[in-house]
């Protein structure tokens, strides 16, 4: 009986250091919790294997407490199984909680990101005046009765660029055809070139008009193609393609001198002079 008390005492030291390292190795599971796992089990088969071979000793010597003592180690082994499994689940589990933190943070600082590169929206407008027009002097090369409408001409003018642009004018009940040509004009540039009954035309003809009377607008004196027209206070910014033409052209008309103006304001060219009407006085311009 003294052996085998020694024997059992033996077994319970062992078990005791099987507790005592897999509590030891439990704190250092967070870190790497897989490898922790790996070398417990290793530990475990091999505290388990002395067990089992002091079990099998004793019952050579037909001890009759080798029963008791293989169902207590059996019973801390298992215990030890369910530590191991609870402490496994709870680093996994705090893992998880870590990766969900760590997105959320990520997500957080990502969105302040992008809200910071976008850049807020511009509360600054264009007035809509004068300055918005891309008006010049040009050059009317030749005209044309338009092929598919009686009431329109198709005119080539230069315009100071590379090459003239192509331009229908409803003028054919004002002008006679044998003036339309190799006359100055002023031309806006910048509306959105359309076809006008199957013709493409590039910019329009500006003239004193009224439902009676049309007049073409004169430039200065030693005017030249691409000169720009200008009306004093107002900078020129002209729109890449004009959509308020309308807008504007409520504050345009020749006035008791004959001057096309802008709000009173006269339209000229730098150093030569101010465009004119031929005879139409406080007349819409368009």
């Amino acid at each position: 009986m003294n052996v085998a008390r020694k024997q059992l005492n033996t077994i319970k030291i062992f078990h005791a250091k099987l507790l005592d390292t897999l509590k030891r190795h439990q704190n250092d599971l967070a870190n790497n919790y897989n490898q922790d796992i790996e070398r417990l089990k290793l530990e475990q088969e091999s505290l388990k294997a002395q067990v089992e071979t002091e079990l099998a000793r004793l019952k050579k010597q037909k001890i009759q407490t080798g029963n008791d003592i293989n169902i207590e180690v059996k019973s801390s082994i298992d215990d030890v199984n369910k530590e191991e499994i609870s402490a496994v689940k709870t680093i996994a589990n705090d893992n998880i909680d870590v990766k969900k933190n760590n997105q959320t943070i990520k997500t957080e600082k990502k969105q302040k990101k992008n809200n910071q590169a976008v850049p807020a929206k511009s509360t600054i407008t264009t007035p809509v005046d004068f300055g918005r027009l891309d008006l010049r002097v040009a050059k009317i090369l030749s005209a044309s009765k338009h092929p598919n409408a009686d009431a329109l001409y198709v005119e080539t003018i230069d315009v100071g660029e590379e090459k003239p642009r192509n331009v229908v004018s409803g003028l054919v009940k004002f002008v006679p055809l044998e003036e339309m040509s190799n006359r100055m004009v002023v031309l806006l540039c910048n509306l959105k070139p359309s076809k006008i009954r199957g013709v493409l035309s590039e910019a329009m003809v500006m003239c004193a008009s009224s439902p009676e009377h049309v007049e073409i607008l004169e430039p200065p004196p030693g005017s030249v193609p691409g000169d720009y027209i200008n009306v004093d206070g107002y900078t020129r910014a002209p729109d890449k393609v004009l959509k308020v033409f309308e807008e504007i052209a409520q504050d345009l008309k020749t006035d008791e001198n004959l001057q096309a103006t802008y709000k009173g304001i006269p339209w000229t060219v730098a150093d030569k002079g101010a465009v004119v009407a031929k005879s139409l006085k406080n007349i819409k311009i368009k």
